[in-house]
């Protein structure tokens, strides 16, 4: 006889259209699709604890990350219907405003990281430019001193009685020469750089921009959640009311029944005694 337990099967959780409105919430609230650089896992964990906080511990890491990836890819294709969960009418709907509003979160995070890529794309090509500016200017500069020498040889070889005071305004030249180049060189960096600045300068507005248009976005999508809320509650409280309404209705004509019933009694009695 064996001494061994019977090990107990784990409870699968079984989202419905409500759990999946809270999902999307914390969803929404800890942004994973916007993690940095290899903190996913951790925000989808953060997730899944506060989904167990709501709906106890079987609520799984897996179970929460496939189910919405699931949502995600039925609400791309417009197949929410066919999937299998129960909710209110309310509840659907929100659960589609969400998803509505994820799937736009997901698109500015991806043009935000597309034009950051693009960013740092162009910094790569704009160092490169320069080095090749500066090994072009090096090239120009030893020709030019190449020629210099070749030209002072042959200066030599016509003329040995060359004067301390040519060979001074020769060398000034060269100077004048080189300095040139230098500054240029200088003034087309300096106009560089101002370029990069200016474009990262547009980069930064338009991140700025997309990241004030999701704050409205999300302010909105809290406006939609109360105005639900709100909704619901109106529901709740015109089904209790009519409830009531009925149920008073009803004690209403079982006492007439009664009374009509106690009068028919009453008078069958009165004709039986005569």
């Amino acid at each position: 006889m064996s001494d061994e337990l019977p090990t107990k099967t784990k409870k699968t959780f079984r989202f419905s259209v409500a759990s999946d409105v809270d999902l999307l919430k914390e969803v929404i609230n800890v942004a994973p699709y916007d993690a940095p650089f290899g903190q996913t896992i951790a925000r989808w964990e953060e997730v899944t604890e506060h989904m167990r906080g709501i709906h106890g511990e079987h609520v799984t890491f897996t179970g929460c990350r496939k189910r919405f990836d699931d949502l995600m890819a039925a609400f791309k294709k417009d197949a929410l219907k066919a999937m299998r969960a129960s909710g209110t009418a309310a509840e659907v709907c929100e659960r589609d405003l969400l998803l509505e509003d994820i799937s736009d979160l997901m698109d500015a995070v991806a043009d935000k990281k597309k034009a950051a890529k693009e960013d740092k794309g162009k910094k790569v090509d704009t160092s490169e430019n320069d080095g090749h500016r500066i090994r072009a200017a090096a090239l120009q500069g030893l020709k030019r001193k190449t020629a210099g020498g070749d030209d002072d040889q042959e200066s030599d070889h016509e003329d040995h009685d060359e004067t301390p005071s040519k060979r001074s305004k020769r060398a000034a030249a060269a100077t004048n020469d080189v300095a040139s180049v230098v500054k240029d060189f200088l003034s087309m960096i300096a106009s560089t750089n101002q370029l990069k600045h200016e474009e990262v300068a547009a980069k930064r507005e338009e991140i700025a921009a997309k990241r004030a248009e999701v704050a409205v976005r999300k302010e909105e999508l809290a406006l939609r959640h109360r105005k639900l809320e709100l909704e619901e509650q109106r529901y709740l409280l015109d089904k209790a009311e009519r409830e009531a309404r009925f149920q008073m209705e009803k004690t209403e004509r079982e006492a007439q029944l009664q009374f009509m019933r106690s009068t028919i009694e009453m008078m069958r009695s009165l004709t039986s005694n005569k």
